[in-house]
Parts: C-alpha cells; structure tokens; sequence
C-alpha cells in the first residue's frame, strides 16, 4: 500500500501551523495567568506539574554567580520618590529588597544572574513591575513576553544594570454604590452562647443579588440595647471577615452583638477569586446601618459613627486590600487577628520547609502562581507594603505560638504602622495558636474585652 506523499505546499501549511501553535499555545497560556477566573486554577495546575516533572527529573542546583541592579525612581512631575520599595523575588518565594533613598535612587545586591522581573511600588502610586528596559527595542519586548524581567549580569554595585523608573499616581478602584442593593431576611433567628461569654443575639441572612451571593454565606447579628422601643436604636457598625463560613462563628459574632455592635459577617471561600471577594467586602461596608425590612425602628447609623472591620488569618488578606481601597476617614478603626501582611514569606516558607497551613491556605497561596513571575499579584495582597498615615486606628493581635503566620509578621507591621504615625496598639500573647483558636477562659475573655474597648475608643 502506497502512503500519500507530502506535497510542498502541504509542508509549508504544515509548518506555518507548527509555528503559529509554538507561538499560540504559550501565549494563550500566558494570557490564562491574566484573567481573574482562570489564573487560580491556571497557577494550581502548573505548580502540581512541576512538582511531578522535578520528582522524574531532579533538578541539580548549581551555585550562581550574581549581579547587582541600581536605577533611580521619580514621579511624573520628574520628583524623586523616597522610601518607594524596589524588589525581585526568587521562585521559592525568597527576596532581595532595598527603599529608595530621599534622592529617588536605589541598590539591590547579590541577585543571582538571569533575568528578573523588577517589582517597584510607593504609597499613593500605582506600582510598576518591569519586565524589560524602558529603552528595550521591539526585539527585547517580545522576548520579555516569554521570558519577563531585566538582566543581571555578574559584577559589582557599580556597573550593576540601570532601571530608572516613573511612577504615576494610583487610580482609585470602582466605586460601590452608596446604596448597595443587599437583602436582608426579615426573618431573624434568636441564638445564644455561652462562651467566651454568656450572650444572645438575634442572626438574619444577607444576600447581594448583583454579586450572586446565596443565602446562607452572610450574616446580621444585633440586639437591641434600647429602653424606649419609641427611638431608633443605634449599633456600633462592625464589618467581621472570618477565615471560613461565618456560620461556624457564630460564638464569636454573638458576643460583639451583645456588646452593642451591629455586625455583618462574612466568611471569603478559599477559591481566590479575590477581586470578586474584596467587591463583596466593600459593598456590605457600604449597606452596614442601613435600614433592615424586620425593625420597623431602623435608621441609617449617624454619619459620625464610622463601620469597623476585624480580620484574622486568610481573612485578613481580603479586609486589609479593602481598608487600602476606601478613603481615608472611612473606616474607624481595624482589629487584625494572626494576620498574614507578607504572602511572599509564607510561599517562601511553603517552598523551603515543612510548613503546611490548614483551611487549604497552602493551595491559596500555590494560586497566587510562581513568586518570580506573579511578585505583582504577591505585592497587592501584602499589606506590609502597603503602609501609609492614612491607615485607620489598628490592633493588632498575634500569639508567640502560631504556627501558620508567624508572629513576626505581625509584630512587623504593627512597628510600620506606627512608623508611620497610625494610632496601632499589639496584643501579643504567649497561648493561642494561629488565630488564637486554641485559646480559652481568662485569655478568651481579654481578648474580647481588649477588642470591644479598642473599638468603642476609634468611633
């Protein structure tokens, strides 16, 4: 049997296709690390392949020469830019840092050679990630495509590669409505506990319908603390984020109701989609105080009374990005419990160590892709880097013992917070365990208080 016979005009097809499928595939892969629905599952993927591909085939790691990279970083108006934060970030997570000088300019040191993506970012201005040389032709720009970052060359700080750098001013996000459209049911449910103290409050559901949340997921607890069942009753508005389904908090939101908050509760599944979740977040910071359809009595809070937030572990990664995207002013004050303020820490500690967090935070953090390539998306859901005097009056609360954030995390930000003049108080404990979720009687009960105080003094 005779086998057909190529023509040229097949092969040039062919090979045309090959071309554009050598071309197409990894773009279109590339392209997948960009949208918000698919980079989650993309990043998950590509991690788990690795891992199966390095088991087949280890990797022999070589000792690398290194480099140095220096530049200069100003704003449009061609002003230096102080303390702005330059980094490069490794695969595994780890870092090399260094901040701007009052003349704009800056040194990073010991990078090993190769070419890396260059992470620049200050407070109030959007941060810039190079991936090539401002002057790099169309030739250094489709490579960078494919392979991102700026070249080090071994030598020394002197003849490091020069990256000068403009920043621009931030754009604000979206904004929400002033009048989200949330639901509540008017149908409330009375639930008691009796520890960390003996409370009770009345729970009822909340839904956005624009953003496609059930029922079930959010919820309102509140008392009324009224005498004159003739006079609106006013509630302290507290946003809580928890690290999970809020119906398995409800002993924890139950006891703040009581002290006269007026709480909204909300548990961020750990799919990452976070835009999503930090949207979510701030419309019900938005509805908290507006008028519920079961109290006849209900009034808007008064516009001095300012909403809260507290957050704790996973959680806090979503509330410190809202409390970055509200205005100034907006927000009284911030509670943070165990809070996770560096992601590229916790990767790096993933990559080199034994260290596996629960609640699925491990997989969380796989999605955020690899540290080298996505330092960006690292960066935005830091808050380390994110410090500025306009952030709202904050406790901080960390136990020595975690064992999923370290306690050096927390205590980090609390000093940069008050580096930067931020009314920030630390509660730190020697019991506990991430979360404090280990903690009990006398403890318990401080942290409720110390809580409860902190809040009722930053109105």
């Amino acid at each position: 049997m005779r086998h057909p016979v190529m023509t040229n005009q097949t092969w040039r097809l062919a090979l045309a296709a090959s071309a554009f499928l050598s071309v197409a595939v990894p773009v279109a892969w590339d392209a997948s690390g960009r949208i918000e629905a698919l980079w989650p599952v993309r990043n998950v993927v590509a991690h788990d392949v690795a891992g199966i591909l390095t088991a087949v085939v280890p990797v022999e790691m070589q000792p690398a020469d290194t480099g140095s990279l220096r530049g200069t970083v100003r704003d449009d108006g061609g002003r230096p830019v102080p303390r702005a934060t330059v980094l490069v970030a490794m695969p595994d997570g780890s870092v090399t840092e260094a901040r701007t000088l009052a003349d704009g300019t800056w040194t990073l040191t010991g990078i090993p050679v190769g070419r890396h993506p260059v992470w620049i970012g200050a407070p109030g201005f959007a941060p810039v990630t190079m991936i090539h040389r401002a002057d790099a032709g169309l030739t250094g720009r489709l490579r960078a495509w494919f392979e991102p970052g700026i070249d080090v060359t071994s030598g020394m700080a002197a003849a490091g590669t020069r990256v000068d750098v403009v920043l621009t001013p931030e754009t604000p996000p979206i904004p929400v409505p002033d009048t989200p459209e949330t639901v509540m049911d008017a149908t409330e449910a009375t639930l008691s506990c009796e520890r960390p103290v003996a409370s009770t409050a009345r729970r009822s559901d909340v839904t956005i319908p624009q953003m496609g949340v059930p029922s079930g997921e959010i919820f309102r607890y509140r008392t009324d603390a009224a005498t004159d069942a003739s006079q609106p009753v006013v509630r302290r508005p507290l946003l809580v984020v928890y690290p999970g389904p809020a119906s398995q908090w409800d002993c924890a939101s139950i006891p703040l109701a009581s002290a006269g908050f007026e709480v909204i509760a909300y548990g961020p599944p750990y799919t990452f989609a976070i835009e999503r979740e930090i949207r979510i977040l701030r419309l019900l910071l938005a509805s908290l105080g507006a008028a519920d359809p079961a109290d006849h009595h209900a009034e808007s809070r008064p516009m001095q009374t300012r909403p809260a937030i507290l957050a704790g572990s996973y959680s806090a990664i979503h509330a410190l990005r809202v409390v970055q995207d509200t205005g100034a002013g907006t927000i009284g004050a911030v509670v943070l419990m165990g809070p996770p303020v560096d992601l590229l820490d916790l990767r790096n500690r993933l990559e080199t160590g034994d260290y596996r967090p629960p609640f699925g935070l491990d997989r969380a953090l796989i999605a955020l892709g690899m540290p080298d390539r996505e330092v960006a998306r690292h960066a935005r859901y830091s808050a380390r880097f994110h410090v500025t005097a306009a952030h709202p009056p904050t406790l901080v609360i960390h136990s020595r013992s975690d064992d999923v954030v370290p306690v050096a995390q927390g205590e980090a930000y609390l000093s940069a917070l008050r580096d930067a003049g931020v009314a920030a108080e630390g509660m730190i404990l020697d019991g506990g365990g991430h979360y404090l979720l280990s903690t009990g009687g006398g403890e318990a009960d401080a942290i409720l208080s110390r809580t409860v105080s902190f809040l009722m003094a930053h109105p």
